[in-house]
Formats: structure tokens, sequence, C-alpha cells
């Protein structure tokens, strides 16, 4: 959007040479000069009268290394005449070689450009209609909470006993009352053995939070040191030289963490109502679609129909493009939860990062299925359970085998991995089977005599121990072993060693959360239970769905409204974490308020009696896991040298 292809206009031309000496220094100074990225000044240029701001991309290669081109981008201010097509024209030109001296040093090519200003799209029905939606939501709120609140007062003043009775939906979109969205934010539920899982949700969202700080703005404004940052003849001493640098790469396996959790509370919901009476697993189904969609619904209507134009400066036609192009053919599949194969590439899926979501709906039907069969047939649950395991694992083997694909993210590799095997539920099945199973042996050492209460650390205390330090060591290595395949070792991986990480990697940590869930579950580790389980993660962990759909539009809202280049550093990238987790939560508690409770409240109202179990079930699953688990609330009411997110 926004790019031409090459004009000699005489007006551009003829308006370069024409201007005012005095013109041409205030334009001069608001061009960037800095290679390889440099925006310029926006504000700047657009405040001169006359002048045009252009946003330029290009290849340069250096004389000793032809080869080796490096991405550049510049910011250029020049007569309002000018337009994308004229941007080759003029850095090829005398005055352009002088304003940008180092560009005589190198070999240009492959110029384009875009116009921020006069590219920019104007907002459409879309839009209009989806601040429409929003704004109804908010009214609703707002007349519910102020209703709620007459209605409590009037009951207080005639002092009769029990609570003020308002209809359901009332109740449902109201901010305060006994179902009040913010009451049912903060409430503490009665201690279970399993909130420590809380805690642990709440650290892997902020981890996914941390890494795509990283990787997202490089799909929009992107990095004017990327030397820094991948190893190149610019310099041999980069950040991915830096083993610290896993964790922010690594922490994409976060979502293997998510998968373990909603596998475990799902089996160890339903083996708990299996034993009692049997929930319907189709209602339990359905009642998950009908509770997470409307919430993802709202956040694509504000993404695809908003965002796009609160967008200003020079990335601003490429954060809407980004959304445009993606989104205008494929916002469907995501409320279907087919975005995994509709599209099949994962860079053309409206919200990419929702792949999870597509992934676990999968996941949740196969469990609905295997942990009833394994109810009643234990050896045949398990039998499934490893046989399903195994071909995905298989599966997933044979695609790094085939198309050698590799952990390293700055370069083909990251795409082709990402094509091929990163967000397809055959490859990603096994941490959610490990999940099911793990409550699968919780409830058969229970059934054995083996419950919390018979304080089996006491027993075999160095054993807990023992399982507790090498689960972390596992962690620790997943973590950091990708590190010999970066810097000055990348793709230096074989296929098998790949295998190893990509396949196996993925189950050995998600059986090491399994087995430090297992002990804090039994309090076998005292101190790492105590703080995982604190209740200041319960309203936190309600909110992590939310933090989850909402997280990448604050990052690349921010992208898009930047006047330049991110700088990469460790700092900048901490600060950044810290102002994206504080945006993502605060927004997601706006969603929890506007549409993710006030669905629970409503769906909840409508299923009769009988049917509570499924609603437990379902609302056990729910949570990025998605969304309130039953560790919250069981009682039934988540192009250039650098990868970018999609």
């Amino acid at each position: 959007m926004g790019t031409q292809k090459l004009t000699d206009s005489p007006s551009c031309v003829d308006s370069v040479g024409a201007l005012p000496r005095a013109i041409w220094a205030e334009m001069s100074l608001a061009t960037g000069k800095g290679l390889p990225k440099d925006a310029g000044k926006f504000g700047m240029c657009t405040s001169i009268p006359g002048a045009h701001y252009l946003l330029a991309t290009m290849t340069g290669a250096l004389p000793l290394a032809p080869s080796n081109a490096l991405q550049l981008g510049l910011g250029i201010c020049v007569p309002e005449a000018c337009r994308p097509g004229d941007v080759p024209l003029i850095l090829n030109s005398t005055i352009g070689l002088e304003i940008i001296p180092d560009l005589q040093t190198l070999t240009i090519a492959n110029v384009h450009a875009s116009d921020p200003i006069d590219g920019l799209a104007a907002p459409s029905l879309r839009c209009w209609l989806s601040v429409a939606v929003l704004a109804s939501l908010m009214l609703i709120s707002v007349l519910s909470t102020a209703f709620a609140h007459v209605s409590a007062s009037r009951h207080q003043d005639s002092r009769s006993g029990g609570s003020p009775r308002n209809s359901t939906f009332l109740q449902a979109f109201s901010l305060i009352g006994r179902n009040g969205t913010l009451t049912k934010l903060v409430e503490q539920p009665p201690p279970k053995p399993t909130d420590s899982l809380n805690g642990l949700r709440v650290l892997a969202m902020a981890w996914i939070i941390l890494g795509h700080s990283f990787l997202m703005p490089e799909g929009v404004s992107g990095y004017s040191n990327p030397q820094d940052i991948t190893s190149s003849i610019l310099n041999k001493d980069s950040a991915e030289n830096n083993p610290m640098l896993m964790l922010i790469i690594q922490a994409e396996q976060s979502v293997d963490t998510f998968f373990f959790l909603s596998g475990f509370l799902l089996s160890h919901l339903m083996l708990k109502e299996l034993s009692n009476r049997g929930p319907n697993p189709v209602l339990a189904v359905l009642l998950r679609y009908f509770r997470l969609t409307p919430s993802l619904a709202l956040v694509m209507l504000v993404y695809y129909g908003i965002v796009p134009y609160l967008a200003s400066g020079p990335f601003a036609v490429i954060l809407q493009d980004s959304i445009f192009r993606r989104c205008d053919g494929s916002w469907w599949s995501e409320l279907t939860y087919t975005m995994n194969f509709i599209p099949f590439d994962s860079d053309k899926v409206c919200m990419g990062w929702t792949w999870y979501l597509g992934d676990d709906m999968i996941f949740f039907v196969l469990g609905c299925v295997l942990v009833p069969i394994y109810h009643r047939k234990k050896a045949l649950g398990w039998w499934l359970l490893l046989c399903l395991s195994g071909l995905s694992m298989g599966v997933t083997a044979w695609l790094i085998a085939r198309y050698h694909l590799s952990p390293y993210v700055f370069d083909s590799h990251y795409t082709e991995y990402s094509y091929y095997a990163y967000s397809k539920p055959y490859t990603r099945a096994p941490a959610y089977f490990v999940g099911i199973s793990a409550a699968w042996l919780l409830g058969t050492l229970e059934e054995k005599g083996l419950t919390r209460e018979s304080q089996p650390h006491r027993r075999h205390p160095l054993a807990a121990t023992a399982v507790a330090i090498l689960s972390a060591a596992v962690l620790c290595l997943v973590v950091f072993i990708p590190a010999t395949d970066f810097g000055a070792s990348k793709n230096s991986w074989n296929d098998f060693e790949s295998i190893l990480l990509l396949d196996f990697g993925r189950v050995a940590w998600a059986l090491s959360w399994a087995a430090i869930t297992i002990l804090c579950y039994y309090g076998c580790l005292p101190w790492t239970n105590s703080f995982l389980a604190h209740p200041a993660w319960t309203p936190l962990a309600r909110l992590t769905y939310g933090a989850y759909l909402l997280h990448p539009l604050v990052i690349k809202l921010a992208a898009g409204t930047s006047v330049q280049y991110y700088t990469f550093s460790g700092m900048e990238v901490c600060y950044r974490f810290v102002g994206n987790c504080f945006m993502a939560f605060s927004s997601a508690i706006a969603l929890w308020c506007l549409i993710e409770r006030p669905v629970m409240t409503l769906t909840s109202a409508g299923l009769k009696k009988p049917q509570a179990s499924a609603r437990k079930i379902e609302s056990s699953n729910s949570g990025p896991t998605l969304g309130p688990a039953a560790t919250c609330e069981s009682s039934g009411p988540s192009s250039g040298a650098l990868p970018s997110s999609p």
C-alpha cells in the first residue's frame, strides 16, 4: 500500500531544483541519514510548508560483500510534488547523495517507498460499525451498573432481607453487585490443591508478552540497529551470540505450558464429574464455543475495524497494510477456529497469534472423547493417548527432516517452520496430552490412597526434591540449548538435533511442568506452591484470556504510531515489556467487563441445573488456557533480518 512504480516526474525534479536553499536545508534536516535505518523527523517534515514525507526501504550491498545485502530504511522529506515512485530517482541523484552521503558506499537496489500521509486509508463503514458496537457495550455496562446501584440503595432503604432482584441481563453487565463483573474479577474462591496453576498461567502469559514485545515490532516499525541483534559482517558480537537472548526467543515455550494446563484441567475436572454423574461432552464443547467466541469477535472488531485508523507516523501505512491484507479474506476463519487450516499459511491469518485458540479447541474436543474412554477402560485410554502422541511426534519429525526446519529464527528457517509445523494441531498435541495424562496419573495415585492429606512428601522428601531439581534442569536446558544454533554457530544443527528440540523438547517441557504441578499438589514444594498459589494471582489469572487476545494490539499500535525505528537493547526491550504487560492486562479488564464475564454469567444462567456438570467441565478449561479456569472459578461462571509475528 502506498508504493508506486518509478515515475520520472518532471514536477518532482523541477520542484527539487527550484527549492529555496533555506527550505531545502530544513528538509535535509528532517531526512533520515543514519544507515541502516533512520526514519528521520516525521513531525518536522510535515510542518514544513510545501514538504511531503515518504518512507523508503531498499537493499544496500557493500563493495567487499556484494552477496550480503543489508535491509535499509530511510525517512525522506521531499517537495509535495514528489510521490513514492520518485524516490529511486531522488536517492540516485546528486542532491540525494549529497544529503545521505553514506549511500555512495553502497550499491542500492529494490527501492520502494510508502506514503504515510496520502497513502493512509480513511475510516470505513466497518470502522464506524465497530465503534458503534464498542460504544453500545460500554453504554450497557454503565446503565446496568447504575440500575444495580439504584436497586441496591432502594433495597437497603427498605431493610428487607436477601439480595435485590434484578434481571439476569442487568446483573451480567453490571460492574457491581453479587454477580457484577468487577465483583467476580476480584472474588477469591476456596483454596484448592491446583491453585499453583494460577501463578503459572500468569507468568507464562507475561513471558509470551516478552517474546512478542521483541518480535512483533519487526513487522511494523522494525529496529534501527539490526546489526546489533543478528550476526553479520557489520557486527560479529551481536545479541544472538549472548545465550541470555534465549530468554526472549524461547518465550514461545509458554504456549506448551498453556497446552499442558488446558489438558490437565480438562481431564482433572472431567474425571471428578464422571465419578459422580457424568458430563455432557457435546454441551461442554458448545458452551466453550459460546463463551470464548464473543470476546474473540469483539477483539477482532477492534483490531480490524478500529486499530488501523488510530495509527499515524512513518509506519502507519505499514500497520494498516499488515492488518488489511490478512483480515480482508480470512476474518471468518477466526470465528470457526479453522485458522490453522484456512488459510494454511499462518502469515495470512487475520490475527495470527490466535492460532493457539484453533489448536486448543480441537484438543478440547479430543479430550472430551479420550477422558470418558479412559474412565471406562483405563488401558484403552492410555493406548489411544500414546498412539495419538506418537503419531503427532512422528509427523513433526518427518516435517523437520523433510523441510530441514530448525530453531534459528533470523532467516528463512523461521518462515518455513511457521508455515509447515509451528501452529499446526498435528504437531502441537503432545503437550496437551501430557496434561491429560498428568491428571490421569494424579487420579490413580489418589485411588491408591496417596492423597494430599496423607502428606507423601514426608515419606520421600529426597525423591521429591530430586524430581523438582531434574524438572527445573530440563526447563533450563530447553530454554538455553538453542543458543548453540545461534551466533557464530548459527544453522549448525542437523535435522536430528532439531527434532530433539522442536519435537521431543516440547514433550520434555510439558512433562517437567507436570512433575512440578503434581509436587505442588501434594505439598512437596511448599515455597514454590505458596508463591504460585498466592491469592494475588487469581484476578490476573482470570484476565489471561483477554491479555492473550489484546497484547498484540498494544504492541502493534505502539509500533504503528512510533515516529522512529525502535532501538534494540536489553533495557529498551525491558521497558517495552513492562509497558505492554500493563496495557495488555488493563485492556483485559475492559474486555472482561464488557463481554467476557457477562457472557459467562448469561450462559450459566441459561443452563438448567442438571446440566451444571458440563458447565463445570467447560469452565475448567476456558483460559490460556483460555479465560477463567477451574483453579479460579470452578463454580462455572487464554521480512527483514528479524522474524515478525503476524
